[in-house]
């Protein structure tokens, strides 16, 4: 109800408070709105990126693995064989060095005996060197046998 008197000022500065507070208190709600909205946005891009992310190191480490066990299984089927070979051939190279040494060995020591190995047409012959070798005529167990004296030994 009005009555004919003026509003006195603290009626006034009351009202006048009433309307910022609203003000205030609507632009507050505004402005928490707009930031939730905002927020949500952020929140929603990083998720996005986040799950971006994490897609692309899983796709990349997963391919990686399937490089490196490819790798690993083609090593593997290759492996034995390599190793079988690498046998095989260190059997072969001791074999021929085993034999190279042998023929070495028993050259020299003919030689040293006086004892020169001759092989001509599909015989094989021994030659003594008169000065460190003799034939002769021994007896070993009571029976003749034909044995080579070596000189200066």
């Amino acid at each position: 109800m009005k009555t004919g008197k003026p509003p006195r000022l603290s009626e006034k500065l009351n009202s006048d408070l009433d309307v910022i507070r609203q003000e205030h208190t609507a632009l507050m709600n505004s402005q928490l709105e707009n930031f939730r909205i905002d927020f949500s946005g952020i929140a929603t891009s990083a998720l996005n990126t986040i799950e971006t992310d994490i897609r692309y190191f899983l796709n990349d480490s997963r391919s990686e693995l399937q490089r490196r066990s490819e790798t690993i299984r083609r090593r593997l089927t290759i492996s034995p064989w390599v190793i079988a070979g690498l046998i095989m051939a260190w059997i072969a190279s001791t074999m021929v060095v085993s034999w190279l040494w042998i023929v070495l060995l028993t050259r020299l020591e003919m030689t040293e005996l006086g004892l020169t190995r001759i092989e001509q047409a599909g015989q094989i012959w021994l030659t003594l060197d008169p000065e460190q070798a003799v034939l002769k005529t021994c007896t070993i167990a009571g029976m003749p046998i034909i044995c080579i004296e070596i000189k200066g030994q």
